[in-house]
């Protein structure tokens, strides 16, 4: 081996830059926190002396839209659990329920068992995936998806009843983001994923046995890296014959560094950013959200048949309606456990304190019609110098421009920059 290379985060983005790169150099992975994996987060839970592995970010993957990344799971020999999908419409105050059931239904069927409001709902969420189709191929939907969604007369009832639970699950980002989004991505991962999306029943869904925590220990032991958990970097300086890497114990001088890090973590850490560097990484927005992994199932209705393992509710909290998911991880994960186990996101519901298992804060990358088309030059961030990037906020080369944002997109940027490493 010759030369040091420093990555910086160990999500699954600097996990697949270090993996790319073993045997190659002598690899340094820095992680802030006190453990790996970033969104791959297992939280190990007892019951009745046996540990359950229950994921709170990262949880399923397909081989269709996660192409690179199942490969990877299998190469490392991390063994999966086929999964069927499902969803479930909720809402808390008027009782109405509807998901995946009513999608296989006729519209005979729907008319004579549902109220009016709901058939409405059905009609338009079978317009909406035919019709964006169409115009996802005759490049009509490269705008803002309320943009769209106005412009083609899609009704409020449609777009808060429908469209911004599933949005609000597939990115994790609170409603008032969803309508900034493309409609050309949203569209195209319909497209991907049936009309169910991330409870689509005809996608081949994947979760990891154990939870996501077992694909990220055997990266690390497989990429021979020295894992630096607990040491923050705090700048990066180019010089001319590497890279000094700031830490709070003192300079470091490496080769190459590859910054695995959200991008506006990675702008922060470089003393004089190049045009190019300002040009990928400057202005990229992202979410705070909050998972909690609970037992308290008052986030779903009492109607216990209709759980399916994506929940999307919606609740009037001081008579302000709120969405939020609720994740039923025991079918998720394929497990069956007494107690049930639920993961929701940015749920307004006040759960009981002795239910609560662990409150996780996360940032997700906002996606917007500006950072989709930066896609479109990104990479050249990744030129020549001895500084690459990579992340979610990049896309999967194998999938296009709008396959952002997820672990694959995150896998595949690290890849591609330890790729350009090597090249040189």
């Amino acid at each position: 081996m010759t030369g040091r290379i420093a990555v910086i985060g160990s999500g699954v983005a600097g996990l697949s830059a270090a993996y790319r790169l073993r045997g190659t150099a002598e690899v340094s992975l820095f992680e802030q926190d006190a453990r790996t994996g970033g969104h791959a987060n297992t939280v190990p839970v007892e019951e009745d002396g046996q540990v359950i592995g229950i994921d709170t970010a990262f949880v399923v993957c397909n081989a269709a839209s996660y192409p690179e990344f199942t490969a990877f799971l299998a190469e490392l020999g991390v063994p999966t659990r086929t999964h069927q999908g499902g969803f479930n419409f909720f809402d808390l105050d008027t009782g109405l329920q509807y998901g995946t059931a009513e999608l296989d239904l006729s519209e005979a069927d729907i008319t004579a068992r549902y109220p009016d409001r709901f058939v409405g709902i059905w009609r338009e969420a079978r317009r909406f995936h035919q019709e964006g189709r169409r115009d996802f191929f005759r490049k009509l939907t490269d705008v803002p998806l309320g943009q769209y969604l106005d412009e083609r007369g899609y009704s409020a009832d449609f777009k808060h009843g429908y469209v911004v639970q599933l949005a609000t699950a597939v990115w994790s980002v609170p409603p008032e983001l969803i309508w900034t989004m493309p409609a050309t991505t949203v569209i195209a991962f319909y497209m991907a994923h049936d009309e169910g999306g991330l409870g689509g029943r005809a996608v081949h869904w994947l979760t990891v046995e154990g939870g996501s925590r077992s694909y990220v220990e055997r990266a690390i032991e497989a990429s021979g890296a020295t894992v630096r958990l607990g040491t923050p970097v705090r700048g990066l300086r180019e010089t001319a014959d590497g890279v000094t890497l700031l830490t709070d114990t003192g300079a470091e001088s490496y080769d190459q560094v590859v910054v695995a890090t959200h991008a506006d973590d990675a702008l922060a850490l470089l003393d004089r950013p190049s045009p190019a560097q300002l040009a990928a990484l400057a202005g990229i927005s992202y979410n705070p959200a909050r998972v909690v992994l609970h037992t308290d199932d008052r986030v779903l209705p009492a109607d216990r048949p209709r759980w399916q393992s994506w929940n999307y509710g919606s609740v009037a909290v001081a008579g302000v309606p709120h969405s939020y998911v609720a994740y039923y991880m025991n079918r998720l994960h394929g497990f069956t456990a007494r107690r049930d186990y639920f993961a929701t996101l940015d749920c307004p519901l006040e759960l009981r304190d002795e239910l609560v298992i662990q409150d996780i804060a996360y940032r997700h990358v906002v996606i917007d019609v500006g950072l989709r088309r930066r896609q479109q030059d990104i990479y050249r961030v990744n030129g020549t110098g001895p500084v690459v990037f990579c992340g979610s906020y990049f896309h999967s080369q194998k999938l296009g421009p709008d396959q952002i944002g997820s672990h694959e997109a995150a896998f595949s940027s690290g890849v591609r920059a330890a790729e350009s490493l090597l090249h040189r």
